[in-house]
């Protein structure tokens, strides 16, 4: 007989049961974690003084194995479970299991054995103790597999290229930290902007198929175009971010312009805000946020998953997950991720057809650290890309459409295919000194044959004048830096030094339509397609250079409970047009510009962290047009400014951050009365935004937010404009989403979100505006073990109420809401 945490009726001798029957000993998953600590220390040592007899028979008794089916989840979570289910008795300080993952246990064990799987790879171990039960315990330093993945504390400078990223916090959902540009991964807690970082068990949940699916979580991020549309577009604190300025493992120019399959992905990083210090100049100039998508590496524990998937009417997909780790200590790491899908989706004679792989290979070494990933895509979208522009301000828009019909003909389509790769490399120069290096490339291609249609007024008429675009794309890019920690007296230093390239050269060739075709929203017409010649050879169009170098320090004090980023970045911009037809340049822009940021974080208590930061966005400056009296003169590139305070706090299993922000971005027009091209415009956005997520209890977990945006354009051509609302900018977003375990069926989860939005304006002058809309989506999962086989069943139902209604009028087009969408996929790990 033993003595556990978990009362049972006589499991314990009459004054064991009296002390559990006044003082309930609780889970371990139940307690915050100075609780935990003390409650199972000094409760063992309780129970333990009563239970000597006992304690020397279970000694001479070995425990038998049984069998186990405990899906993945937080370390904590799943330690628990197993000491439930095995009837040990486990303690140990929280903080050894904070912010850990585990795959769960699957197949016999004996609670030894059980114990020691659970804890591979995460520098623990199980001390066997008295009376059967275990303490939990860090390895020693000369037991650390070499090759595992070892959490860092938060201080401690992590690389930029092959380095590990932050643990998942608890729920799983969002990361405790990630990459904040040339910083490297930093703890939320010690990030001095508003961030999230959401987990692969998030995508594989929610079964997201592109970006905007793992976005639509966010509410200060609204996705343009809906589920299934072929395309990714958001809309960050009010501005527009176009998928082709989402970062790769911190390279711009590698993701597709497009739309981004996450087969291959392990976090989706959300940074709010400008960050040209952090990340250089995007591409296309977003400063609304920045997104990075972090690749998938082989963990320790080897991975076989096949996942089938079905997205009425009747797309199918199936998608293979592989990982391995070699060598004596496991430094060479292999994943591979293959998908396919193909079928209708719910909108009328819409389809879409999917290939794609991703592989990542990684070396860990004691001083040397590489990865390297390859990634392919091939997209083909029929009937379901473009935007709706709007009638001539005055004219009301109407409602929306059925979500189901398609007033986008059959025969449009968007073809794309991209190869990308990158390799990257860390090397220690010394103790707390890292070199890194990394360089990328993509090649792009694009076809189409489609319509930008046109309302004619607000009974739903509509017009367009088909054309085919095909288009290529080719990019190189690169970075290389150092970074350190040193310390002068009571503080200490973060360095880095860094320099980054990115090259770009775009293709085009459009063929259009002689003849105007015409439609209606609400009772589309069946249309033939038109008669377009295939374009020929693309020819060149333009090219961008663009080259930066900078340098940061971020100074600690008092134990890193102050922290001061400061840096600058000089950025070169280059570019050129060309004429498609004679290949004679037509354009050419050479400027610079110096983006300085500085950021505070104070934390006055352990838990709370305060926040400031001033930081500078970048874009291309235009060059005046021919109708100008200053025709063709360039323009320096525009600096988007933001000021942002905020407060985080982390109450162990739930955290939450507050933010008020004000950024003022510059914009140009043709002044009416002088006919000059101006740069003088600007849209002045200030919000307060409030994020939550983690778990609000053992068998409940949280992600939330809300945003209030209030978006003004502050200078417009011939102040004509002023002070009205900036198009596109909701006041209000909210998100709400809950997961829940219940006890009647172990391994079920219940899933629920809603997703609101103000209304929009259309035009600058306020005279069109789209209504406020609501979403609600439902879905369960259920974790099983069938034949030793771990098997997961997820099941979705977006937009239960299957609501008709204007997404977004993003760049003053409109775009709709997907109808009622339902999504099924079976998982199961070999």
């Amino acid at each position: 007989m033993s003595c556990h945490y978990r009362h049972r009726a006589g499991a314990l001798p009459d004054p064991a049961r009296a002390l559990s029957a006044t003082r309930p000993v609780r889970p371990l998953a139940g307690l915050s974690p100075i609780a935990l600590s003390l409650q199972l220390t000094l409760g063992a040592a309780a129970v333990a003084s009563l239970c000597w007899a006992p304690r020397v028979h279970a000694q001479q008794t070995a425990p038998a194995a049984r069998q186990y089916a405990i899906p993945a989840g937080p370390l904590t979570v799943v330690l628990n479970r197993f000491g439930e289910e095995a009837g040990i008795f486990l303690s140990g300080a929280a903080d050894l299991t904070q912010g850990k993952r585990s795959p769960g246990l699957s197949g016999s064990f004996t609670p030894a054995q059980g114990l020691a799987e659970l804890l591979r790879g995460h520098g623990l171990q199980a001390v066997p103790g008295a009376n059967g039960a275990y303490r939990l315990a860090r390895l020693p330093q000369a037991s650390q597999p070499r090759g595992e993945r070892v959490t860092l504390p938060a201080i401690t400078v992590t690389g930029a290229a092959a380095g590990t990223p932050p643990p998942a916090y608890a729920g799983g959902q969002v990361a405790a930290g990630g990459r904040v540009g040339l910083l490297g991964n930093k703890d939320f807690m010690d990030t001095p902007f508003s961030v999230t970082q959401y987990t692969s068990e998030l995508i594989d949940d929610q079964q997201a198929q592109n970006l905007g699916d793992v976005l639509v979580n966010d509410a200060s991020v609204r996705n343009t175009y809906s589920r299934g549309a072929g395309r990714d577009e958001f809309n960050v604190r009010g501005f527009t971010l176009f998928n082709y300025d989402v970062s790769y493992n911190g390279l711009y120019g590698i993701t597709p312009p497009n739309s981004s399959a996450l087969i291959g992905i392990e976090r989706v990083e959300v940074l709010r805000g400008p960050s040209a210090l952090l990340n250089g100049m995007a591409p296309s100039g977003s400063v609304g946020g920045a997104i990075n998508l972090v690749p998938k590496r082989a963990d320790a524990k080897p991975l076989n998953r096949m996942t089938l998937s079905y997205i009425d009417e009747g797309q199918l997909g199936g998608h293979v997950d592989f990982g391995r780790r070699y060598g004596e200590s496991r430094q060479w790491g292999v994943r591979l991720n293959g998908l396919y899908r193909s079928g209708d989706t719910p909108v009328k004679h819409s389809k879409e057809d999917l290939g794609a792989f991703s592989l990542g290979l990684d070396y860990q070494g004691e001083h040397l650290r590489v990865d390297a990933d390859l990634n392919y895509q091939d997209r083909l979208t029929h009937a379901r890309s473009g935007l709706l522009f709007p009638a001539e301000p005055g004219v009301p828009v109407g409602d929306a459409p059925d979500a189901r019909g398609n007033f986008f003909p059959a025969w449009t389509y968007w073809k794309t295919k991209e190869w990308s790769g990158t390799v990257r490399a860390e090397v220690d120069l010394a103790s707390d000194w890292v070199a890194y290096g990394t360089l990328g490339g993509m090649k792009y291609d694009f076809s189409s044959l489609q319509t930008s249609w046109l309302m004619l007024d607000g009974q739903g008429n509509i017009g367009a004048i088909p054309a085919r675009l095909n288009e290529r794309l080719n990019t190189f890019t690169g970075e290389a830096g150092v970074r350190g920690k040193l310390r002068t007296g009571a503080l200490v230093h973060e360095p880095v030094l860094s320099g980054s390239f990115f090259n770009m050269n775009n293709g085009q060739q459009r063929v259009s339509s002689d003849a105007i075709i015409f439609s209606n929203i609400y009772t589309p017409l069946d249309i033939d397609k038109p008669v377009l010649a295939t374009p020929g050879d693309i020819p060149r169009v333009s090219e961008s250079r663009l080259h930066s170098i900078a340098l940061a320090d971020t100074l600690s004090m008092a134990d890193g409970r102050v922290q001061l980023v400061a840096g600058a970045r000089y950025q070169q911009i280059k570019s050129r047009n060309f004429d498609s037809v004679t290949g004679s340049q037509t354009a050419y822009y050479n400027e610079s510009a110096v983006t300085p940021a500085v950021a505070l974080t104070v934390k006055p208590v352990e838990k709370l962290s305060l926040y400031s930061n001033y930081i500078e966005g970048l874009g291309q400056g235009p060059t005046a047009p021919t109708a100008a009296v200053n025709a063709g003169e360039v323009f320096p590139p525009a600096i988007s400014r933001q000021m942002e305070i905020g407060a985080k706090y982390d109450f162990g299993r739930f955290a939450a951050t507050l933010s008020a922000f004000q950024i003022k971005r510059p914009s140009s027009f043709l002044d009416p009365a002088t006919m000059r091209f101006t740069t003088d415009g600007q849209q002045r956005n200030r919000g307060v935004e409030l994020t939550a997520f983690g778990e609000v209890s053992r068998r409940v977990r949280l992600l939330a937010g809300a945003s209030l945006t209030d978006g003004k354009l502050v200078q417009t051509q011939g102040d004509a404009n002023n002070g009205k609302t900036a198009p596109a900018v909701p006041r209000y977003q909210v998100n709400l989403s809950g997961e829940w375990d219940p006890s009647f069926l172990s391994g079920l989860t219940l899933t629920g979100r809603m997703v609101y939005t103000s209304s929009q304006y259309v035009d600058v002058a306020n005279t069109q505006k789209i209504p406020a809309w609501t979403r609600f989506d439902l879905g369960l999962r259920y974790a099983f073990i069938a034949n030793d086989t771990p098997i997961t069943v997820r099941a979705t139902i977006e937009n239960v109420l299957d609501k008709n209604y204007w997404q977004s009028a993003a760049r003053e087009g409109l775009t709709i809401g997907a109808p009622r969408t339902f999504l099924l996929s079976v998982a199961a790990e070999f």
